[in-house]
């Protein structure tokens, strides 16, 4: 699926394949699942991926989290807090419009 985040269409991947959800979501030795596990968010589910950047959108214990898969940098949204309100903050003004907290 394509969708506009601030500026040029990017490829946003919503389906089981796109978030490797076998790969790194599924079982709990997973690489996705052990980062939740070593930060102490509970299970992790994927929402959707920034498939150029890597990146992916998840949800953990009822918050919101960016995982930068190349860096392994993981930041916690702090604002907005619904999901409804971080996709049409992203789509209006991409990534950084949303307000983070740098965990990893």
């Amino acid at each position: 699926m394509d969708i506009v985040i601030k500026g040029p269409t990017v490829r946003v991947g919503l389906k089981a394949q796109d978030l490797e959800y076998e790969d790194n979501w599924e079982a709990e030795d997973r690489f996705g699942q052990h980062i939740c596990e070593q930060l102490n968010l509970g299970r992790g589910r994927p929402i959707m991926c920034h498939c150029t950047d890597h990146a992916y959108l998840f949800e953990a214990g009822g918050k919101f989290y960016f995982w930068y898969c190349v860096g392994l940098d993981v930041f916690e949204i702090t604002s907005p807090i619904t999901l409804d309100e971080i996709i049409k903050t992203m789509k209006e003004k991409g990534d950084g419009g949303v307000k983070t907290k740098r965990l990893v």
